[in-house]
């Protein structure tokens, strides 16, 4: 019988189950969607329990639709929303009704607190990273003070796929990509700091122990398997965050490669044997060696479905993407002169913890044409202002690659390419997670070596957009009035 690897998805808008044979060809999908639930301005939240309830109802409809027998399941591999850390007590139950999400700004006053009593740039020596409200100690600590209980009774505080993987195994782990995203991982020893998490105030003992992503950790237990239809005593790996796993499977592993990833959020990311520590970056360990400096725009993608939403509203009828498309091309670059602010959630560094978006410029001349090509333009300035404060902290870019969703819109790529002002290579791979998750469950199953060496060679890019001269012209003086906007609202927005 041949061997196949259930890959495990749980993401910001959906759980998604994939059968993917050791070549990486993916067998079936099931996919359950889920809502934000948002009840205040900066927060974002989701129940733990249905993630677990999708996750249980995706795998068994993906069995049923596939024919494939369970059988032939060799290791499930989860990856996941990263740092939403959901407590549970001794018997596995929830402690936290309703989860931080990676987006949550709530313990930002958390945040303040530790940076009031430390100096920040002491704790990013050890860190790597900027004290930010994404991370998980902070979040932690806003239970340990805002809902004692639920933190008193927490054996385990476990993320996303770290919770569905406890589910399925009875064991409680994580891997190096998650974990060095809690701001309690010294990135010189590789590990826990225990001087962090007394520092920060949280107990380091509910943090799980940390295997390798592609390590087995454990195996499917009589009564998940009850549940899932996996057979039980089938390998579990610890697997990783969804961003760091969508690297692996774009193949963003090597020095030299810049990646924008936009989907629900845009980031731009490259492979180092060594963090970046600077106060605008953060760092994550890469799912294999090395890590992952990158930065990250919680509402990139995600600004694009607003504005459709935001339209359809308007015209009382669901508008489509390509309708939007359209209306945004007949409009020249630049937006003449419309600006869009697109921190609609927030940002990572402390100072727009809180930020909220806008559109600068208005006149009585733009249509609604302008607003939704200057949300993409937006966008696409942000990410060219991150990667201009790549080059000028000395990281040489051979390559651009432009991976996710977005690259289904063909006018935010060439808008991007135009911003950046280097050729973007596309890949169409829509389904970088799952393989990538795939990936890791192969070589912790023994069906293939090393999982960078296989993601090199399956690294594909399907076509090249060109930046133009006279975009490039454009959106470089665009890109220094968004400078200039951004050095002016930075900070205008102190609470949620």
């Amino acid at each position: 019988m041949s061997k196949n690897i259930l890959a495990l998805d749980v993401g910001t808008q959906s759980t998604r189950a994939a059968l993917v044979n050791p070549h990486g060809e993916i067998l079936g999908i099931a996919q359950i969607k889920h809502e934000v639930d948002s009840p205040q301005p900066g927060w974002a939240q989701q129940r733990p329990d249905s993630w677990w309830e999708e996750t249980c109802g995706a795998i068994r409809d993906l069995l049923g639709r596939t024919n494939v027998a369970a059988e032939s399941i060799a290791a499930v591999s989860a990856c996941g929303q990263m740092h939403g850390m959901v407590g549970v007590d001794e018997r596995g139950q929830v402690t936290t009704e309703w989860v931080q999400l990676w987006c949550d700004k709530r313990c930002q006053p958390q945040c303040d607190q530790i940076r009031r009593s430390h100096e920040e740039s002491e704790l990013a020596a050890v860190t790597a990273n900027p004290i930010a409200p994404s991370w998980t100690g902070p979040k932690v600590l806003w239970y340990k003070q805002n809902q004692p209980a639920a933190y008193d009774h927490a054996r385990w505080f476990l993320v996303p796929k770290d919770f569905i993987n406890f589910r399925l195994t009875g064991t409680a782990a994580t891997d190096p990509s998650e974990a060095s995203g809690s701001f309690l991982w010294d990135w010189r020893e590789d590990g826990y700091s225990q001087q962090m998490a007394e520092l920060i105030g949280v107990d380091l003992g509910r943090f799980a122990p940390v295997s390798a992503s592609h390590e087995v950790i454990g195996t499917v237990t009589e009564e998940a398997s009850g549940l899932t239809g996996v057979p039980p005593g089938t390998p579990v790996v610890a697997g990783g965050g969804d961003f760091p796993i969508s690297m692996l499977g774009f193949g963003v592993v090597g020095q030299g490669i810049a990646c924008d990833v936009t989907g629900t959020s845009t980031l731009l990311a490259m492979h180092s044997p060594q963090p970046l520590v600077h106060p605008a970056v953060q760092n994550l360990r890469h799912v294999v060696d090395g890590w992952i400096p990158f930065t990250i725009l919680d509402c990139g993608g995600l600004s694009m479905k607003w504005c459709r939403d935001l339209i359809s509203s308007a015209q009382e009828k669901e508008v489509s993407y390509e309708a939007l498309i359209e209306m945004a091309a007949r409009i020249p670059e630049g937006s003449d002169g419309l600006i869009f602010y697109p921190y609609m959630l927030g940002e990572r560094r402390r100072e727009n913890a809180f930020a909220r978006g806008g559109f600068l410029g208005i006149t009585l001349n733009h249509t609604a044409g302008h607003f939704v090509r200057a949300t993409m333009e937006g966008v696409a300035l942000g990410l060219g202002r991150d990667a201009r404060l790549f080059t000028s902290l000395g990281v040489r870019v051979d390559r651009f690659l432009c991976v996710g969703g977005g690259t289904r819109n063909q006018l935010w790529n060439q808008i991007k390419a135009d911003v950046v002002g280097r050729p973007l290579e596309l890949s169409d791979e829509p389904e970088a997670g799952l393989k990538g998750a795939a990936l890791l469950g192969a070589a912790g199953a023994g069906l293939i070596g090393d999982p960078a060496t296989t993601a090199c060679e399956r690294r594909t890019a399907t076509r090249t957009v060109h930046p133009r001269p006279e975009g490039t012209r454009r959106y470089q003086a665009a890109l220094e009035e968004f400078g200039r906007v951004y050095d002016h609202m930075l900070g205008f927005w102190q609470t949620g």
